[in-house]
This record gives C-alpha cells, sequence and structure tokens, in this order.
C-alpha cells in the first residue's frame, strides 16, 4: 500500500550508495545500479578497489527483491585477468553488453 501511494504522489526516495568493504569472497553478489555480477574467482583489494571506485558494491541483502539485469558470464573473470590499461574500456563494453530490460 506504502509503495502505490508513493507511486501515486511521485515520492521516491533515490538509492544510497551502498557502503565499502572488503574484497567478496567468491560466489558473493555485487551490483551497481540496476546490474550485478556474480563473483567466481577472489579479486585481489587493487581490483576491488577500482571496481568500487566504479560503483560496484557488495549486495548485503540475502533475498533481495530487486529486479536487476546481469552481466555476462565470465564477466569479472575478464576484468580479473585484463590489464590496468584496458581495464575502463572492457568494463565500459561488459556494462554495454547488458540486456536491456523487458
Amino acid at each position: 500500500m506504502k509503495d502505490l501511494v508513493r507511486t501515486l504522489l511521485g515520492i521516491r526516495k533515490k538509492r544510497r550508495a551502498l557502503p565499502l568493504s572488503a574484497p567478496p569472497t567468491e560466489g558473493a553478489v555485487i551490483v551497481r545500479n540496476d546490474i550485478k555480477a556474480i563473483v567466481t574467482q577472489p579479486l585481489n583489494e587493487e581490483l576491488w578497489d577500482w571496481m568500487m571506485l566504479s560503483g560496484w558494491r557488495l549486495n548485503p541483502v540475502k533475498n533481495d527483491r530487486r529486479h536487476y539485469r546481469s552481466l555476462p558470464h565470465g564477466a569479472v573473470d575478464q576484468l580479473i585477468t585484463c590489464d590496468k590499461e584496458r581495464r575502463s574500456s572492457l568494463h565500459r563494453n561488459l556494462l554495454q553488453s547488458v540486456q536491456p530490460r523487458r
């Protein structure tokens, strides 16, 4: 009911950024706005710091009902193995490859 009233009145609060955290472990879900990815390999601290500066955060909610779009399988692995010089362009290409919402 609250959701319906907020929608009708146009009262919406923008989500706050999730807090900074330690690098996620294997199998963790990370999110950036409406995009999510599953970590398949442990991330080093340097890469995780770069990803947090790019807007990625560890999703702290176990049963998250928000609707996310998913990065392609193996996208996080590509970020782990790529050079630091190519990382930004690869990241941009991966985000553009995400399927639009239906």
